[in-house]
């Protein structure tokens, strides 16, 4: 009985370069699809703007509606994280922390960047009702949002900033309703001096339900 060989593993630098190419893919992609909608953007349109060919494209995404949900889960999540929860960590009461970073984000933010929304929300709006893949991992991108700001609203509550009768799962769920009522109201109205109204709105609900 021949005994097998071991596999051959993949040289390192063609294991970055196939990271390489992958990441400037979805790096293209993300920024088609934030402007365009994802219904609005081909292949092509996305491979003509990568230094790659269609073939290579393919080797990485066999269908477009892997690359959308690879968008979902390895740019859209990872983003929710960076900017919504970990600069969380460095603020005693992570409710000054929600504040300041939707003043950062969103208040901060050029027009012409506002008017393109959410890349969740909008992903969420335009595809989760018409295909269940797209469904499920925006619907895991939106929990995951959720579960990691509760675990900081719990930290809140524990360290007395928050009420002992305040149900953190249900702020977590507010405040990330919040966060994309305020990225579609500013798109949809088109004014960025909303933001302020809406602002001392979520900071007032803070006022009611802290110590």
């Amino acid at each position: 009985m021949k005994s097998k060989k071991p596999a051959t593993k993949a040289p390192k630098k063609q294991t970055r370069d196939l990271e390489k190419s992958r990441k400037e893919i979805l790096d293209v992609a993300f920024m088609e699809v934030f402007s365009r909608g994802f219904q609005g953007v081909s292949v092509d349109d996305i491979v003509k703007k990568t230094s790659m060919t269609k073939g290579a494209f393919y080797h990485h995404f066999p269908t477009k509606l892997d690359l959308g949900y690879a968008l979902v889960e390895d740019v859209i999540s990872p983003m929710i994280i960076d900017r919504w929860i970990t600069p969380l960590e460095k603020f005693d009461n992570p409710l000054d922390g929600i504040l300041q970073q939707l003043q950062n984000l969103i208040g901060n933010s050029p027009p012409a960047h506002l008017k393109l929304g959410c890349p969740l929300n909008n992903l969420v709006q335009e595809m989760s009702p018409v295909d269940k893949g797209f469904h499920k991992r925006l619907q895991t991108a939106l929990n995951l949002w959720i579960d990691e700001t509760e675990k900081h609203l719990s930290r809140a509550k524990a360290n007395g900033f928050l009420k002992k009768d305040v149900n953190t799962k249900k702020v977590a769920q507010f405040v990330v309703m919040a966060h994309e009522g305020f990225y579609g109201m500013l798109k949809g109205l088109d004014d960025p001096k909303a933001f302020h109204a809406l602002y001392d709105s979520l900071e007032q609900y803070f006022a009611v339900i802290s110590t």
